[in-house]
């Protein structure tokens, strides 16, 4: 009868398990899967920044976006209104304790121009990068880098230096806003006496009275001598303090609150409805008894500004 014989290798492997060399080659691709892990882990810490600055400039696009809008609504109001810039609020008196201050937001709402949400954090008045603290509270917003990048309720009450929300339904203000935007207008309550019309874009209209017993009357179309260049609203809290505009001034009410050069960028709105972003170092400022020649050049050679008419301001007695 002829013997059988089998392959020796045939039995091996049932027998007496995996080779050295099948273990040795497991074991390899074990390592293999590790490094891979690895390699894995250190893309995504490499991402996960990449995204976060990628939802930040998405953020800020949208921000932009609203800006645009309201720049169109302001444009609207003023071509409404025989060329006369909407108030950053009404007021009586010199220290508006008397009424409510209504606020040029709750106005555009109220007469159909851009439509808020209350008190919500969204909607065109509120930038989606606001920090989420009430930024004016006593009417400063002190050394908090935080505060101007904040938010303010709009209609309020002003009683002392404290701003307490309140609707005006007697005059069709029948819900409080949120607002994450500084407006540029002339804002002298429990300051000077002395009025200074059509300085910047808008005023504190009815104030008074001031010197001659003048009273702040809303700002005319034609005192803007570059429209373009002229800032009306931007990221930020309140209004007026123009002369603390910069990054790290203690009271500025201008949030920097999306990626940029010099701290970051305020988005912004010019007086012909264009908007923009612009830098912690380039931020447009006022006159404060200490930078005269600085500030000088910066509006009259320079652009933007926040002055209604930079030549005027500066002009050689």
């Amino acid at each position: 009868m002829p013997q059988i014989y089998l392959k020796p290798s045939h039995h091996a492997g049932a027998l007496h398990g995996p080779t050295p060399l099948a273990r040795a080659s497991r074991a390899f691709t074990l390592i293999e899967l590790l490094v891979v892990i690895a390699i894995i882990a250190l893309l995504v810490s490499l991402i996960l920044p990449a995204l976060g600055k990628a939802r930040k400039t998405a953020k800020a696009t949208v921000c932009l976006s609203a800006l645009r809008q309201v720049g169109i609504a302001l444009l609207t109001y003023t071509n409404d209104h025989k060329e006369l810039v909407i108030p950053s609020y009404n007021m009586t008196g010199t220290d508006g304790s008397s009424s409510p201050f209504d606020g040029w937001a709750p106005i555009l709402d109220r007469d159909g121009y851009v439509q808020a949400s209350g008190q919500a954090n969204k909607g065109a008045f509120y930038c989606p990068e606001t920090v989420d603290v009430e930024g004016v509270k006593t009417g400063q917003t002190g050394a908090d880098p935080n505060n101007p990048k904040g938010w303010m309720d709009w209609p309020f009450l002003r009683t002392g230096s404290a701003h307490i929300p309140q609707a005006i339904p007697d005059l069709g203000f029948e819900k409080i806003m949120r607002v994450s935007y500084w407006v540029n207008a002339i804002n002298p309550v429990g300051g000077t006496v002395f009025v200074e019309q059509d300085l910047h874009y808008t005023g504190s209209v009815g104030y008074g009275p001031g010197l001659n017993d003048a009273y702040v009357k809303a700002t005319k179309l034609s005192a803007f001598l570059r429209p373009s260049t002229l800032v009306s609203v931007a990221d930020g809290v309140y209004v007026g303090r123009q002369r603390d505009n910069r990054i790290g001034r203690t009271n500025s009410r201008i949030g920097y609150r999306h990626p940029g050069k010099g701290g970051g960028d305020a988005n912004t709105v010019f007086a012909d409805g264009h908007a923009a972003p612009l830098h912690g170092t380039e931020f447009p400022r006022a006159l404060d008894g200490t930078n005269y020649v600085e500030v000088r050049d910066e509006n009259i050679h320079g652009e933007p500004t926040v002055y209604a008419n930079p030549d005027k301001v500066f002009a050689v007695p």
